[in-house]
């Protein structure tokens, strides 16, 4: 059997391993909150970039499509093509031949 002396060492020494359990319980489960949060935020990050990813190439797509036309555009300046369209596009002018069709309110 186990003296006083003894009873009390090994309560102690117990006594200190369910605290090790415990503190380290405690830690592992910050450490886990800690890692789940950082997922999360990195999730919506995530997202947050294709967001931006899909709004930038919609932007590209459309800056590609206007640079086509001023290339068109440059490719026939100071042709007679380009007067017309210049005169039709901005002017609102119309060639002899053409048909003109009114709505009536």
């Amino acid at each position: 059997m186990l003296d006083g002396h003894s009873a009390d060492k090994m309560k102690s020494k117990m006594s200190k391993n369910a605290l090790t359990r415990m503190v380290f319980t405690g830690v592992l489960i910050i450490v886990l909150a800690v890692c789940i949060t950082i997922f999360f935020a990195q999730e919506q990050e995530t997202k947050r970039l294709k967001r931006k990813h899909e709004e930038l190439q919609t932007i590209i797509a459309e800056l590609e499509a206007e640079k086509y036309e001023l290339e068109q555009l440059y490719n026939i300046a100071g042709t007679p093509e380009y007067v017309e369209r210049i005169a039709r596009d901005s002017l609102g002018m119309v060639a002899p031949e053409d048909l003109i069709i009114q709505e009536q309110n």
